[in-house]
């Protein structure tokens, strides 16, 4: 999908404007960009070309004789050359925009098309191709990829400047850029006198996927995929029958046996007359017949550009430092480039490019491995929301699944500090992410928040009213899903609190203050309630492995006021699996640490068996703790394992800490300054050797991630190396972020902090919530 523009992206190139960036490919840049005056009709992918490319000696002649070439293709079937400049002094050419993923992206995605949208596809494809050859050209690099599957029909992209590009590669290199699987034998064999047959080839190969979500010479050796072409072997035995001697006529080793696109077009549309290449195809009927979970797919596209057209135009003046984009998008060598991102729980396809010169002959090959996006969990046709498993819980237990899930992304909340070491993995980002800044409707602030899968879900404080409640928002685009209470339900005089998340449900306390609802994460609706009881007040909701744990406060008139109620349910059917009733506990203070539930008071620490409520542990002290789930803490003067309640190491006690890591370092605040500036000590709990030190502003958010110690504040992002606090990238200006006092003040620190799939998601006081990528 669309991203923001890159700090250093110019606003406009020639007489366009550019709106967004669509991503990187073999020839250079790609932005989604409008003429003056234009509309959504007038969207072009514009690219500028690499700049190693511009200097070739022959590249500007052979780029100007074919963008001049591609002006004549005109169609309903391809992506048209708009305008181009040759000349400049970085050229570029702009081509009609489609809305709407690729045909890789959507099979995917979505999974195989049926057979007769197949044929329908095949056939726009093939009339595409014929006005490609009507303009003596060959397209060259026909793959999934660059066929993009718009509202009226299936378009070609990338033709003709690609043939621009791979001469000048074959020339200056002795290389030719393909795509293996995809190209031809005798593409592969670096034969100059590659004609329109070859595209045919490509074409059987592309129909072959569309139509079994496999390409036919599919291998995971590339070695093996180039033999298994060159020697005409394909694998058909999953492409339909009504389709298989169609897809095996295009895949004929030898060129004069492969039909034409006229042919082509009569096998694959009986109804239609014949063409004749350089004919002008039929026109594209109005509405494609494409499956409702494609369907669904476009609109979202369609969506995103019609947002950046109607954003406001970016400031005259040089932009602020942005973000980086959160991973590659797919690469299309010539034309437009499309960065589709899979569901929440995102994998990634290995797709491969080959490099193949004259050498192929003598048995002589260069590859290169290229990472294209992908979605494992294949949504079945008619399935427009299926949404892969998630953990079940923020302390990192998942419920046992009984079929095989897809790898998803841990659920994060607020007031952890240690996010886990996949929290830097751009392949679990939510569907489609990419970054966005928002407020929260009605007034308040966020003060708690939790993230699992495409869903952020924060609990909202108003300080005047101390009223809380619920929002919801996606966490792929900033859009609102929800929130709780409804508009005009009455609410207690506590409001809602105790917030946490599994891969289905919100936990929080109910708004009428009767014990604690079960909420739908899709939608907000309660689904459940887990009841209270009389004379206590419900405080805190945790849920773990299956588990629901509650607490509540006891009040007057209902035994001791110190008397404070734990309670554990089933997570799936919300039977009570045991309760107990603890003196001068704290209900507020209920948290999980590793497979343990613990809980402290004004006169001990505790931990519970989760399956019994036993107590496995407990030391006759207080801990109050301030990070969730964290596994060692310091308090009353030692460092403990939170689990077992025993001193760790050599009795040191480095003070407070701002955060803890998993594998075992209190991140707490140094006492005084060095080198002029506060700072945060690195200190190993079983040694209390001090390992490093980082420059740090009292009032910064300081998180674990992977194998970085992120610093939030109002110099922006900080990142550090774990191991030994070496100091990585940094961004010191974000676009998004609050300023104190208006844009002449300063950053302003955030109060909530989440990292996930490599981004971030903060919340801020003035009711801002944002999220970008980790730099």
């Amino acid at each position: 999908m669309l991203r923001p523009l890159d700090s250093d992206s110019p606003h406009e190139i020639g007489p366009y404007r550019l709106l967004a960036s669509l991503g990187s490919g073999g020839m250079g840049t790609v932005h989604l960009a409008v003429p003056p005056g234009g509309g959504t009709a007038d969207l072009v992918a514009l690219k500028t070309v690499r700049r190693d490319l511009e200097q070739a000696s022959d590249f500007r002649l052979r780029f100007r004789r074919e963008a001049e070439a591609a002006r004549a293709v005109r169609g309903p079937y391809v992506s048209a050359l708009v305008d181009a400049a040759p000349d400049a002094e970085r050229p570029w050419l702009a081509t009609q925009y489609i809305a709407g993923p690729s045909l890789e992206e959507a099979v995917d995605r979505r999974g195989p098309l049926p057979v007769p949208v197949v044929r329908d596809l095949g056939t726009a494809v093939a009339r595409g191709l014929a006005a490609v050859h009507g303009a003596r050209l060959v397209h060259r690099d026909l793959k999934p990829a660059n066929v993009v599957l718009g509202a009226t029909g299936p378009r070609l992209i990338d033709f003709g400047i690609a043939q621009a590009y791979d001469a000048t590669a074959l020339t200056a290199t002795g290389v030719m850029v393909g795509s293996p699987g995809f190209m031809s034998p005798e593409h592969i064999a670096a034969d100059r006198s590659v004609t329109g047959a070859s595209d045919v080839f490509c074409l059987g190969a592309v129909l072959c996927f569309a139509a079994t979500g496999h390409g036919p010479f599919e291998d995971s050796e590339l070695a093996a995929i180039v033999h298994r072409i060159a020697q005409g072997r394909p694998d058909l035995s999953r492409v339909p029958e009504e389709l298989r001697q169609i897809v095996t006529d295009c895949l004929h080793r030898d060129p004069g046996r492969r039909p034409t696109t006229a042919e082509l077009i009569r096998a694959l549309d009986t109804s239609s007359a014949p063409d004749r290449p350089g004919v002008r195809p039929a026109p594209a009927p109005r509405v494609f017949p494409w499956p409702d979970d494609v369907r669904e797919l476009i609109g979202t596209y369609e969506s995103a550009a019609a947002a950046a057209l109607a954003a406001p135009p970016m400031p005259r003046t040089a932009p602020a430092p942005a973000p980086l984009p959160a991973g590659p998008p797919a690469e299309h060598p010539a034309g437009q480039t499309h960065a589709g991102g899979p569901a929440g729980a995102r994998g990634r396809r290995r797709g491969l490019a080959v490099a193949a010169g004259a050498a192929v002959l003598a048995g002589v090959l260069t590859a290169v491995l290229l990472l294209l996006p992908d979605d494992p969990a294949r949504r079945t046709p008619g399935d427009s929301r299926a949404t892969p498993e998630r953990s079940a819980g923020a302390s990192g237990g998942a419920t046992p699944s009984p079929t095989p899930s897809p790898r998803t992304a841990p659920i994060a909340a607020s007031k952890m500090s240690d996010f886990g070491p996949d929290a830097l993995d751009r392949t679990l980002q939510p569907e489609d992410w990419r970054p966005w800044a928002v407020s929260f409707e009605g007034p308040g602030a966020a003060d708690d928040c939790a993230l699992s899968g495409d869903v952020l879900v924060c609990r909202l404080r108003d300080e005047p009213t101390r009223q809380t409640r619920l929002e919801a928002r996606d966490a792929s685009d900033g859009s609102r899903l929800w929130s709780y209470p409804a508009e005009g339900e009455a609410t207690s005089l506590l409001g809602v609190g105790g917030l946490d998340v599994d891969d289905r449900h919100a936990y929080v306390t109910a708004a009428d203050g009767e014990g604690f609802e079960v909420l739908d994460l899709s939608d907000g609706k309660p689904v459940a309630r887990l009841p209270g009881r009389t004379g206590y007040d419900p405080s805190v909701v945790r849920v773990h492995d299956g588990r629901i744990f509650t607490s509540y406060a006891g009040g007057a008139g209902a035994g001791l006021a110190a008397n404070m109620l734990f309670r554990a349910y089933d997570a799936d059917d919300r039977t009570q699996v045991w309760e107990r009733v603890i003196p001068w506990a704290f209900p507020p203070s209920l948290d999980i640490v590793g497979d343990r539930v613990w809980l402290t008071g004004s006169q001990a620490t505790f931990t519970l068996d989760p399956e019994t409520g036993k107590t496995l542990a407990e030391a006759p002290w207080n801990c109050d703790r301030r990070i969730r789930g964290a596994l060692y803490d310091a308090c009353n003067g030692r460092v403990v394992d939170a689990r077992t309640l025993r001193p760790v190491g050599n009795g040191t006690y480095p003070g407070i800490p701002e955060a803890v890591s998993r594998e075992g370092l209190l991140l707490v605040e140094g006492d005084g300054r060095r080198a002029g500036s506060r700072y945060i000590a690195a200190v190993d709990v079983r040694s209390g050797d001090e390992r490093w030190t980082v420059p740090w502003t009292r009032g910064d958010s300081v998180v674990v991630a992977g194998d970085r110690l992120l610093a939030f504040g109002g110099d922006g992002v900080r990142t550090f190396a774990l191991a030994d606090g070496a100091p990585g990238a940094a961004l010191s200006t974000v676009r998004n972020w609050p300023l104190e006092g208006g844009t002449a003040g300063s950053n302003v620190q955030p109060s909530v902090v989440l990292v996930s799939g490599g981004a971030y998601f903060l919340a801020f006081g003035d009711g801002t919530v944002m999220t970008a990528p980790v730099p």
